[in-house]
């Protein structure tokens, strides 16, 4: 089994063996779910979830209030106005309420783990889960249409004006009809996805990253391929949702190198080796770049020439792409003394958190 393989499929294995052997609820350990908005973070990790305020860093609140090994959280939170969405590994879909943490409604009609994080236009709110299905819920949590695939969905949907754009485990990029879940179009790439497309409206063409060692441009509206990146085998596996930044688009694979593709044609303006291996994506900020290497190094780098601004080093392992909130860079740690460390534009830390037994 190749190795970036393995990273992506470890959570679904452990449930398989551990599901079949015992009926004590999920037990499994993956990277932090991450997101955040103008005042908050939000961290998804073993038994909670938890609101943090990004400003000083103390715990707001968790849900659920009493941990439960019934009851496992990984992925990220959806912050929409009025609502907090988030998945968990007892197949429960949730919503909350963003000022307490209090749970509003459930759907309990998953068969399988929700590890990714949903995504919303407002009304519509669709949830991928492992059983192999796309589930788009009302806003009362009521189900819509559900969708069924060959294999397991642990990326982020994209929602579109009319459809919804699906990446899955089994190679393939779907685009739904957002009002009924029906089948658009499917185009296969080398390897599984295991992270969201980027969009870009002016040209409707979608970018997605693929465990086969591509980067891919394909047309939104048929699904045909627009052009493709990786086929001399310039890049390793690619495991985040790729940063279009104007006419560019930016992103790390594996191996460790950033890349900068022209977004028309996907011939390469730079690349830069950040020296480790790299699993999440790269955070943007006003003009410079934060990439988190997996082995524990924070990096920023200036954006018109790529020269290194900062490095710091944490204890633990970094897979989740960092967020910004507050003003504050804050970094999600995996296996390591705190859950969130928080820094300023230039490097210095100011918080950090671990959650209160």
């Amino acid at each position: 089994m190749k190795k970036p393989l393995f990273k992506v499929i470890l959570l679904f294995l452990l449930a398989a063996v551990l599901l079949a052997g015992c009926a004590m609820g999920p037990r499994a350990e993956s990277a932090p779910g991450l997101s955040a908005d103008d005042s908050a973070v939000y961290v998804s990790y073993q038994q909670h979830l938890y609101k943090v305020d990004s400003k000083i860093g103390t715990e707001l609140w968790r849900f659920p209030a009493t941990g439960s090994v019934q009851v496992v959280l990984y992925a990220p939170a959806l912050l929409n106005d009025g609502g907090v969405f988030v998945g968990d590994l007892a197949n429960k879909f949730h919503k909350l309420d963003p000022a307490s943490g209090a749970e509003i409604w459930n759907f309990s009609e998953g068969k399988g783990w929700f590890q990714a994080k949903a995504a919303t236009d407002g009304e519509l709110i669709v949830a991928p889960s492992s059983d192999r299905s796309v589930y788009a819920l009302n806003a009362d949590g009521s189900l819509k249409w559900k969708f069924s695939g060959e294999f397991g969905f642990i990326a982020e949907p994209l929602v579109l004006e009319d459809a919804v754009i699906v990446a899955g485990l089994d190679h393939y990029l779907l685009a739904l009809n957002k009002d009924t879940g029906e089948l658009l179009w499917k185009t296969e790439l080398k390897g599984a996805l295991i992270s969201a497309p980027a969009y870009d409206p002016a040209s409707a063409s979608l970018f997605v990253g693929s465990l086969g060692n591509e980067l891919v441009s394909i047309n939104s509206v048929d699904g045909s391929i627009n052009w493709t990146f990786g086929q001399n085998g310039e890049i390793t596996a690619i495991y985040a949702t790729p940063l279009i930044l104007e006419d560019s688009l930016l992103f790390a694979d594996e191996s460790g190198k950033i890349f900068s593709l022209k977004l028309s044609t996907g011939t390469v303006d730079w690349t830069l080796d950040a020296g480790g291996e790299i699993v999440a994506g790269i955070l943007p900020l006003e003009d410079s770049f934060v990439i988190a290497l997996e082995k524990g190094e924070l990096r920023a780098y200036k954006l018109s020439d790529r020269s290194p601004l900062w490095t710091r080093t944490l204890d633990g392992k970094l897979y989740t792409t960092p967020v910004v909130s507050s003003d504050k860079i804050v970094v999600a740690v995996t296996k390591g003394q705190a859950l969130l460390q928080a820094y300023d534009s230039a490097g210095n830390p100011v918080w950090s958190f671990t959650p209160a037994r």
